[in-house]
């Protein structure tokens, strides 16, 4: 059964005339008759009586209208919906991301977007570093944004600014008096930090190892956004990306630059190689590359 089938039987049963349908059609009578009899043996009966007078359409005809109708509907709301997602103007996008970029990074870039692209929807996935190069690997999103992952011949990394870290410290700390920290000074305290696993858990324990010391783990939760608590609170110092300061509670905090600071991480968009990504995906990636961080 195709749509032409269709469409020839919805109008031969409205006009019941061979000769006009297949004029509103702009076939043929023989055309015409060909695909109401292909129709009819698919179904395995007649739809119309056709006499030397007049056509009829039979019981089995009359219960296929409805059927048809909605069929027709279908495609033509599911034609019009694909061909609106290709203009960008609807659709959804998928993005998976990590909660320190989908504060600092995404909100500004997301409205540069809809700006463009005011129909368009999206769904955020916050997830850890390492399952995001996961699952765009295995297709689950077809872009994410994340730390550089190591070289991969699956995957495109496409940079969008280096990332280094601030040390973040309750108000009445004895180094909040400074203007700024190194590491072992920050790593001699106890920390507030980020669970396994995770990049910037992996740069704290990295730069206590470098200094010799042994990371005095207080407080360690799931996401960025509340370490700054812990910290107001006196539960012990942190170590948060640069572009996650505007999200610090910083009458109760404070953020200073760490002296010896040589962790510079590239942040960036993912995607999967050899992979074709819809419109929507596409236009975000120009969005976001174009974007000044």
């Amino acid at each position: 059964m195709t749509l032409k089938q269709l469409k020839a039987f919805l109008v031969l049963a409205r006009t019941l005339s061979y000769a006009n349908a297949a004029n509103e059609l702009c076939l043929s009578q023989s055309a015409l008759s060909l695909s109401i009899k292909t129709l009819e043996e698919e179904l395995g009966g007649k739809l119309f009586k056709r006499t030397t007078r007049r056509v009829e359409i039979t019981t089995e005809g009359l219960s296929l209208i409805p059927y048809a109708k909605k069929l027709l509907a279908n495609w033509e709301d599911m034609e019009k919906d694909v061909k609106q997602r290709f203009k960008l103007h609807r659709g959804t996008l998928s993005i998976a991301s990590m909660p320190f970029a989908t504060h600092a990074v995404l909100p500004a870039v997301m409205h540069d977007f809809s700006q463009k692209y005011s129909n368009i929807s999206f769904s955020i996935h916050d997830v850890t570093n390492e399952k995001i190069i996961e699952n765009v690997q295995e297709g689950i999103f077809e872009i994410g944004i994340c730390f550089e992952p190591k070289p991969n011949d699956q995957l495109i990394f496409r940079p969008l600014f280096n990332e280094d870290f601030l040390a973040l410290l309750p108000r009445d700390h004895l180094l909040a008096k400074q203007k700024s920290v190194t590491w072992l000074e920050l790593c001699s305290y106890p920390f507030v930090t980020l669970q396994h696993p995770s990049i910037i858990r992996h740069v704290i324990e990295q730069n206590c190892r470098i200094n010799n010391v042994v990371l005095d783990l207080k407080v360690e939760c799931h996401q960025i956004s509340s370490l700054s608590h812990f910290v107001a609170f006196g539960m012990g110092v942190s170590a948060i990306p640069r572009h996650f300061k505007n999200f610090i509670d910083q009458e109760k905090n404070i953020l200073i630059e760490i002296d010896d600071g040589n962790v510079h991480l590239p942040v960036g968009i993912i995607y999967k190689k050899d992979f074709e990504l819809s419109n929507i995906s596409s236009q975000f990636i120009e969005t976001i590359l174009a974007h000044p961080f």
